[in-house]
């Protein structure tokens, strides 16, 4: 089964969309600093029968790293901020610069799905006869063990929300 860029993207795009991912991964990324990509990318395996471990996860993360704190964190980052100005600057114009930033950070999300998928595409991945839930589940509860080696409450839902969306 072959993995391609376009595929996990189109994927990520719709699975994002549905109840309460968006809402799980940015908790788990403001929270715990996990890469939404990576978060994608467990429930994109999953649906293709694979998991992550250990290895593959470091690979993907490798893969991303750099851009992540160069990019992508520097465009959200500039992003969120943009509220603060709201005395100084038109509210058409911030919505505007809002409307244009957040077009920057989508392609260079979309360019992290290239670095990962890039690496990954030739790599045997692991299998799982499990469920696509429990194959996301186990990836992810992996992924969080890696950023925080306890989970709280709010971490196990988050996980969760995600599960009940594969």
């Amino acid at each position: 089964m072959s993995l391609t860029a376009e595929e996990f993207w189109t994927f990520s795009l719709d699975f994002y969309e549905r109840p309460n991912v968006a809402k799980a991964c940015l908790s788990l990324q403001d929270r715990r600093g996990a890469d939404v990509n990576l978060l994608l990318l467990s429930a994109y395996l999953a649906s293709k029968g694979h998991v992550l471990d250990e290895t593959h996860l470091s690979i993907a993360d490798g893969m991303t790293a750099g851009w992540r704190a160069a990019v992508l964190q520097q465009l959200r980052q500039i992003r969120r901020r943009l509220p603060k100005f709201s005395d100084d600057v038109p509210e058409d114009m911030r919505k505007e610069v809002n409307r244009k930033l957040l077009d920057a950070e989508m392609a260079a999300e979309q360019v992290a799905h290239r670095l990962i998928l890039g690496r990954l595409k030739d790599e045997v991945l692991p299998t799982d006869n499990g469920t696509p839930k429990q194959r996301v589940e186990k990836s992810l509860k992996l992924y969080l063990r890696r950023l925080a080696p306890s989970q709280d409450e709010r971490d196990l839902a988050d996980i969760a929300a995600v599960v009940a969306a594969i």
